[in-house]
């Protein structure tokens, strides 16, 4: 087959330009992608051509230049698609992630072994890393990946990959019976959020409160569409008013000003589940924290043994910074094979015969400093590998925050006073589908209230610019 079209490029300075492509090759033998009759990309068996019905803007978009994936690029990830030859007739959702499994490779990595293919170091992102996107009328997708849509209406499907990901958070970090918990910023992905959380706790008939915070009149109307038991104006209510209020605070803001104040609000638990590629609350490498699906939270006994609630996995590889208590260090070496060093050591380590065939992260790392977080998140920047494993935890030696510089004291008290912050990626589709068809109010909500405006695709542009205007919920680009 040979697919030969324009699409708009976005660029690292925040605009578009137009570019031809070319797909060349079929799901069997592989494919090589031109771009202005260059090659761009070579793509082995097991994608799919996929023709763009319609793809949303999403917050990761707007803040595409500040991810440390290459540019230019056809971005846009939230796509419904329809089917072309054997397939053709047929519609789809895409999941995002171009892994082994999602191309149906019998020759997995460890990552895909583990349970974790969606974090294997190899994988491309539709619309983000490598791979085309949305906002082209062609894609290939991986073949698994590609999931029939059946029971969900269209209106709804285009939605389908931020609510599998906002539900994602809700798997990650459920709220608890009697707990009170709190969406900040519920527009785009907050708003998704708050219908998870409400088709969630009415599928297990559970016990929680919900409470989306905001500051736009619109926004208040829709929360309470989506869900939220109560909303709360921050133009009335000061944050210090709210201090250690809600048990989980889900932090979909993507801005710094957000991060800190859910910070100071939430009494267990942040959940990050958005960032913008800067340092917030003087921590570095926060996006990479939720593209590893990782955890911050204060060492413990009892969080030396943190896993995601699903993984059978126990933790028995540990890297522990210089600086860290000789108390802990001694603790740690009568459970687990400990590590012990700086950054660079821990790459050193990783990269020797100890983890030959295994999988080449810490199950989690201990700190003594808020610069080293970043360090173990992100400790080289000419590769994207952390030192600890998704979805493992990164731990706080919190007998040394009092000596935090002043950039780092609201993130010191935070886990000195026991708290923790995790993150969440992209969800299971299956799983939304499910709990959209056993919520059928809930997607009648997501059709009626989220998507804000509709552009046709030679509007991109200005598409792109009316999602960043605040006035806006989800704007959607049709390419029929």
């Amino acid at each position: 087959m040979n697919l030969k079209f324009r699409a708009k490029d976005y660029l690292s300075d925040d605009s578009f330009e137009s570019a031809e492509y070319e797909y060349i090759g079929d799901q069997n033998q592989g494919w090589e992608i031109k771009r202005n009759g260059s090659p761009y990309l070579n793509l082995g068996p097991g994608y799919i051509p996929l023709k763009t019905i319609s793809c949303g803007v999403c917050s990761t978009d707007i803040d595409r230049r500040f991810l440390p994936f290459p540019l230019p690029q056809i971005i846009g990830h939230e796509v419904l698609a329809e089917g072309l030859e054997e397939n053709q007739g047929k519609q789809f959702v895409v999941e995002i992630n171009d892994t082994y499994e999602a191309r149906g490779d019998k020759n997995p990595d460890v990552f895909c072994i583990e349970g974790i293919p969606t974090h294997s170091p190899e994988r491309r992102v539709l619309g983000i890393d490598r791979l085309p996107g949305g906002f082209g009328p062609y894609i290939l997708a991986p073949v698994h990946a590609a999931i029939n849509l059946e029971g969900v209406s269209p209106k709804a499907a285009v939605l389908m990959e931020p609510f599998a990901a906002a539900l994602q958070a809700i798997i990650a970090s459920p709220p608890k019976s009697g707990d009170h918990v709190a969406v900040l910023g519920p527009r785009r992905l907050g708003s998704l959020v708050l219908a998870a959380l409400s088709s969630f706790r009415k599928s297990n008939n559970a016990n929680f409160r919900i409470t989306a915070i905001t500051r736009h009149d619109h926004l208040i109307k829709l929360s309470k569409e989506m869900g939220a038991d109560d909303c709360i104006d921050l133009r009335i209510t000061k944050v210090e008013d709210l201090k250690s209020k809600f048990d989980i605070v889900y932090d979909t803001t993507s801005t710094t000003s957000g991060f800190e104040t859910a910070l100071q609000i939430s009494k267990r638990e942040v959940h990050l589940k958005t960032t913008n590629g800067q340092t917030m609350a003087g921590l570095t490498h926060l996006t990479e924290l939720v593209v590893d699906e990782l955890s911050i939270l204060p060492y413990s006994t009892e969080n030396s043994n943190f896993h995601w609630e699903k993984e059978t996995r126990s933790n028995k590889n540990v890297f522990v910074f210089s600086g860290v208590s000789e108390t802990i260090k001694r603790e740690l070496k009568q459970k687990f094979q400990v590590f012990e060093g700086e950054s660079n050591t821990g790459e050193v380590i990783l990269s020797s015969d100890t983890f030959s065939n295994k999988m080449p992260r810490f199950d989690f790392v201990v700190v003594s400093k808020p610069e080293e977080i970043g360090l173990a998140i992100r400790p080289n920047p000419s590769h994207e590998n952390s030192l600890v494993r998704p979805r493992g935890a990164i731990l706080v030696d919190t007998s040394q925050t009092e000596n935090w510089k002043i950039d780092y004291q609201l993130v010191g008290e935070f886990f000195k006073q026991g708290k923790e912050i995790h993150s969440s990626r992209c969800g299971d589709f299956h799983l939304a589908i499910s709990l959209l068809k056993d919520n059928p109010e809930i997607t009648k909500s997501l059709e009626d209230n989220l998507i804000s405006h509709r552009f046709p695709s030679d509007k991109l542009e200005e598409a792109y610019l009316k999602a960043k205007d605040p006035s806006s919920v989800k704007v959607v680009v049709d390419f029929q």
